[in-house]
């Protein structure tokens, strides 16, 4: 994409913001600083099942994902013979070994009922252990997954070998994993006793 600086520098300004308006920060305990979380209470309309059947009710208290796109940015532009999306997913389970321990060393704001995100990587959603929820067609399934394409144009699908494109975008979905799944699939601290 020619513009991709020119985007590239608009949508750090929106991401920029976007973090500071949604109180978003690294993970406790992060090397990697590729994710990004803020707390409230979940705001849906229905409660969500997750796939080891944890309810997650409006009004309970969860945690927000968000990928930091600056950081992938910088992943992206480090030279390796490994495929980008490879060492993503690498960082990735790091990232949620730092969450599940955070969570077990009580270094939330508080109880923590489940974390959740909007994406259209399903598939390494799907082998992280997350719960995959379609969101309903309509504007706002049509713009995130418009913005979402976007985002990996601009920041990394130029170092990847599956290139984004704006005239396909991909669905996004609601991606959730309770917090007693993500200790069981990625606590270190349980390992150690």
């Amino acid at each position: 994409m020619q513009n991709a600086g020119f985007l590239r520098k608009i949508a750090l300004k929106i991401d920029e913001r976007f973090q500071k308006k949604e109180g978003l920060r690294p993970i406790p305990g992060t090397k990697h600083s590729l994710l990004m979380v803020c707390f409230h209470d979940y705001r849906g309309e229905k409660p969500v099942t997750t796939n080891d059947q944890v309810t997650i009710a409006p009004g309970d208290p969860v945690g927000e994902l968000h990928f930091d796109n600056k950081r992938i940015m910088e992943i992206a532009a480090i030279p390796s013979e490994r495929p980008l999306e490879w060492r993503l997913l690498e960082i990735l389970k790091a990232e949620f070994t730092a969450l599940a321990d955070a969570v077990a060393a009580g270094k939330l704001p508080g109880p923590v009922k489940g974390f959740f995100g909007v994406n259209v990587l399903t598939v390494g959603a799907k082998r992280l252990g997350f719960t995959l929820i379609p969101l309903p067609r309509g504007w706002k399934r049509w713009w995130l997954g418009f913005w979402e394409s976007l985002l990996r144009i601009v920041f990394y699908s130029y170092k990847t070998k599956s290139k984004a494109s704006l005239r396909k975008t991909m669905d996004p979905h609601e991606v959730w994993i309770s917090s007693a799944e993500l200790a069981r699939r990625y606590s270190k601290r349980d390992e150690q006793g």
